[in-house]
């Protein structure tokens, strides 16, 4: 077995199938090391997620990240007296924000995903109200450009019915440099 170690943007990485090219290999610098055929080290879209679910926004609203791949994301939340509103239904704002936030993870699952993503549009169909259960958003980029994404995403209930339907646009703004605005 070949194991290789690197490290890669701040992170250290154990590997027995991939190179990587142009970085020195230093076993000894990674405390953490186990030879391992598979990557041991957390990637950055791991450490994003346990950010993104750990944010005082997601824990408010009880968004749990539950799948985040190339170009689609899934996430839910659990309905609580805390997301209806005064005529008994989930609150619009609630179902907007779990589907803005789903379309947003789709863009992190992304190969091409170069900078941090702002909404710049978004259209919103409820068709279904709900007042309790779980609401699941699935978003899959239906386009991927170099600063321009969109995504389609559907908002269901546990029973598979559609309670929303969104399209949003994203703007991929570029990482800031040190002392820039």
């Amino acid at each position: 077995m070949n194991i290789k170690v690197y490290k890669r943007k701040g992170f250290w990485f154990a590997c027995e199938n991939h190179d990587a090219p142009n970085l020195p290999i230093e076993k000894n610098n990674c405390a953490d090391f186990t030879p391992l055929p598979w990557c041991t080290m957390q990637s950055t879209l791991d450490k994003l997620i346990i950010r993104g679910e750990n944010s005082p926004f997601y824990k408010l609203l009880n968004i749990k990240i539950e799948e985040v791949k190339e170009n689609y994301a899934r996430l839910s939340i659990k309905v609580g007296k805390k997301h209806i509103q005064f005529q008994n239904a989930v609150h619009g704002g609630v179902i907007t924000s779990l589907a803005d936030s789903a379309a947003a993870w789709a863009i992190y699952g992304s190969n091409n995903w170069k900078g941090t993503p702002v909404t710049v549009e978004m259209k919103m169909n409820f068709l279904r109200l709900i007042n309790s259960g779980t609401l699941v958003a699935e978003a899959r980029n239906i386009h991927t450009g170099s600063r321009i994404f969109v995504s389609d995403v559907d908002v269901r209930n546990e029973k598979d019915e559609l309670i929303a339907k969104s399209l949003v646009t994203y703007y991929l703004l570029k990482s800031r440099q040190k002392g820039k605005v």
